[in-house]
């Protein structure tokens, strides 16, 4: 029965198989004659619509020309020119697409020399327009002498186009009998199919049933190789119904320590010996519950496997009982991974949650701090200013209250300052203008600015530098930056009547510049992490220092940009600290070795000519304050409060500057100086806003601004700018800044 049913469908499958290669021939002979004649339909439609392109950039080519004859604008004449080369792109399209036709051939020969003579006649009042004799280009145009050539062009595509509208025709007439017939082969075909596939299934039915009968005899023996195979991956272990070992592959047996002829017919239990981490109880076998409850059974959480050698693995997974066809429970599979990579992960995941909690704690600190500091200069601005009314009669009053104010402004700006340089540094966005420079210079600047502090404080500030120069290649700002923080910090702490040294000497090609001061010193559990953002030595309320915690972070990157490095000292608290910075110097050769000074110098303000000045700002309180600031140092001073205003008084007055607010509502600053700068070239464009990371400045300078300010400015700033404009309102080196 066997034999006979098997030869039965082996022949009724190779029938079929016959039957479908038949079929399959037929409809691809079919299907490809029918693609063809869709190809030739398809093609017929590309070269109609590349005939009407033909015609359309020729058209959209004679409405660019009037455009820019009568209006003078150069988009027209941008577009005049694309459309040129759309059009002989159009013209090679055609010609490429009807190679396969002789007569369209000839026809596009003649209506490629009949554009040819349009365009050309298309460009003599377009050159008389360039050449600015507007009116002989549009008396040009009115003579009309190009509609003989427009007349032909259109004849000849219309002509071209009815021979494929014929051509179209009989292609899709051909291609519908194609159609037709190989819808009657695919139907025929599918019927054919039909037929002998439901032969083929009652063949293939009965021989199943037969097989059916020697299933049973192969079952148990499938369902164990189906639950060893899916769990190759991990340590598997099988055991019959009494709970015996008899397989292990070959991870159990590493995990286990036991080899497979070992454990065979040994219980489960010693092969198999698990405890639970925390307490060391043995943990009750997940394989024997399984026979016991007939159930899949997972491994608690926290075991531990025991090796035979003695090698603790933690686990994870679960065991399954093996059942008969008749559902009794003939043994049991257990599936085991050790995860000793998974703790570590959980180890790890939970010290990164900790890292988070307390980043996220001085983060929140470091905010606290932030509006703390900010509001410690505002506070005596604000009290400043409601003092002014009543100490405005008095000149001495009114001086200490302005020296309080711009001693105040100072901070905040230096608080400012250091938050855009630590995000710029921290993002590599700073890039450092480096030259010969002797390291005296940036010292003697840096305690230049901070001597005001250390003179308020009552503190003695000792300072020794070499007798001849000591060259570097280094940032003159940014160094002078780096001194300042660590001379500021050393006066902040140090307390009164503190003292502070600064020294610095030159040792084995490397520049060592020294901090010291003999204030409270630094905890010796904080001198490996003073260099942290956002660490302070002392964070209470109570502390007498302010800061954010920045400048040292910004200090450590910015000497680390010149190759060099910075190291904190103190013997603890009470016993002052020191700060080292160690800089590579530049060799005798690599200096100027023609004897000429080196290139580093402070440039003086030359005096500032007269200007016309408009100043465009959305906030009249900033605007206005600004213009007087200009109005002292001489110049004449307009203002506007939106964009369009601007741009009017700017076109009706045409001043040499133009100060421009970036952040205006309706119309931005960069919109305003691009209509500016196209209407007024010779106009100078000074950009001053609140925005003053390097994307925002190149972003200025794209817009067409001459110069980038950040708010608030200076004085200084200002007569240093309109110092180096000229009398046309040029820059004098033509560089933007």
């Amino acid at each position: 029965m066997r034999a006979g049913t098997h030869s039965w469908t082996t022949l009724a499958t190779g029938i079929f198989a016959c039957l479908l290669i038949v079929a399959g021939s037929i409809c691809f002979r079919e299907i490809s004659a029918l693609h063809e004649n869709s190809s030739w339909v398809a093609h017929t439609h590309e070269v109609i619509g590349a005939l009407e392109k033909c015609i359309a950039t020729i058209t959209d080519a004679e409405t660019s020309q009037r455009g820019f004859v009568i209006t003078g604008n150069n988009d027209y004449l941008s577009r005049y020119d694309a459309t040129q080369a759309d059009c002989q792109a159009s013209l090679a399209e055609v010609e490429k697409l009807t190679g396969d036709n002789p007569d369209q051939q000839e026809k596009i020969a003649r209506l490629q020399e009949v554009v040819r003579k349009r365009l050309a006649e298309l460009q003599v009042p377009l050159e008389l327009a360039k050449n600015q004799d507007t009116a002989g280009a549009r008396e040009r145009i009115k003579e009309g002498r190009g509609l003989a050539s427009m007349d032909q062009i259109r004849s000849l595509i219309d002509e071209m186009q009815q021979d494929e509208r014929s051509l179209l025709a009989e292609r899709e007439t051909a291609n519908n009998r194609t159609f037709s017939s190989a819808l009657r082969n695919v139907i025929v075909n599918v019927l054919v199919g039909l037929a002998a596939l439901a032969t083929v299934w009652y063949l293939v039915y009965r021989y199943l049933q037969v097989l059916d009968k020697s299933a049973a005899e192969i079952h148990d023996q499938r369902e164990l190789l189906h639950a060893t195979l899916i769990s190759i991956g991990d340590g598997v272990i099988a055991t019959d119904h009494e709970g015996r070992v008899n397989f292990l592959n070959a991870v159990a047996q590493r995990l286990t320590g036991w080899n497979e002829s070992d454990a065979a017919g040994q219980p489960l239990s010693r092969v198999f010996h698990i405890v639970n981490e925390e307490t060391r109880q043995v943990v009750d076998n997940p394989a024997e519950r399984a026979l016991r409850e007939g159930q899949i059974v997972g491994l608690a959480n926290h075991t531990i496997l025991i090796a035979k050698d003695g090698v603790e693995w933690p686990l994870d997974d679960s065991a399954a009982p093996i059942r008969t066809r008749t559902g009794e429970v003939r043994g049991a599979i257990l599936v085991f991974r050790e995860i000793t990579e998974r703790k570590l992960y959980e180890r790890q995941l939970m010290s990164h949650a900790d890292q988070l909690a307390e980043d996220d704690r001085r983060k929140n600190e470091f905010l606290a701090t932030l509006a703390h500091e900010l509001r410690n200069p505002l506070s005596p601005l604000s009290n400043a200013l409601q003092l002014w009314p009543f100490v405005k009669d008095n000149p001495a009053e009114l001086e200490r209250l302005r020296v309080l104010m711009v001693r105040q402004l100072r901070q905040m700006n230096r608080l400012i300052d250091d938050l855009l340089d630590v995000s710029r540094v921290t993002r590599g966005h700073i890039h450092l203008q480096k030259q010969q420079v002797d390291i005296t210079a940036p010292i003697n600047e840096a305690i230049e600015t901070v001597k005001p502090f250390i003179d308020v404080a009552g503190q003695r500030l000792t300072v020794t530098l070499p007798e001849s120069p000591v060259l570097v290649d280094g940032d003159v700002a940014r160094l002078t930056q780096v001194f300042g923080n660590i001379l500021n910090n050393a006066s902040k702490f140090t307390g009164r009547d503190g003292v502070i040294w600064v020294s610095a000497e030159s040792t084995d090609g490397h520049v060592v510049v020294r901090f010291r001061d003999n204030g409270p010193g630094i905890p010796t559990n904080m001198l490996g992490e003073i260099f942290e953002m956002f660490r302070q030595g002392d964070n209470s309320l109570e502390r007498a220092n302010g800061g954010l915690g920045i400048g040292l972070t910004l200090v450590k990157r910015l000497v680390e940009e010149h190759g060099g490095s910075i190291q904190a000292h103190s013997d603890g608290p009470g016993c002052g600290s020191e700060f080292v910075v160690k800089l590579p110097t530049l060799a005798p050769t690599d200096a100027n070795g023609d004897g000429q000074e080196m290139r580093y110098r402070v440039e003086q303000v030359a005096s500032v000519p007269a200007h016309r000045i408009l100043v465009v700002d959305d906030v009249r309180a900033s605007a206005h304050t600004l213009a007087m600031m200009l109005r002292v140092i001489g110049q004449e001073v307009a203002e506007a409060n939106d964009g369009p205003t601007g741009i009017e008084w700017a076109l009706a007055n045409r001043p040499a500057v133009v100060f421009l607010d970036i952040a205006m509502p309706g119309m931005s600053g960069y919109d305003v100086a691009r209509r500016m700068r196209a209407e007024l070239p010779e106009v100078v464009l000074v950009a001053l806003t609140g925005y003053g990371q390097e994307d925002d400045r190149r972003t200025a300078l794209e817009a067409g601004f001459d110069h980038h300010l950040v708010k608030p400015t200076s004085l200084d700033t200002l007569r240093q700018l309109l110092a180096g404009i000229g009398p046309a309102g040029v820059p004098v080196d033509g560089q933007a800044t």
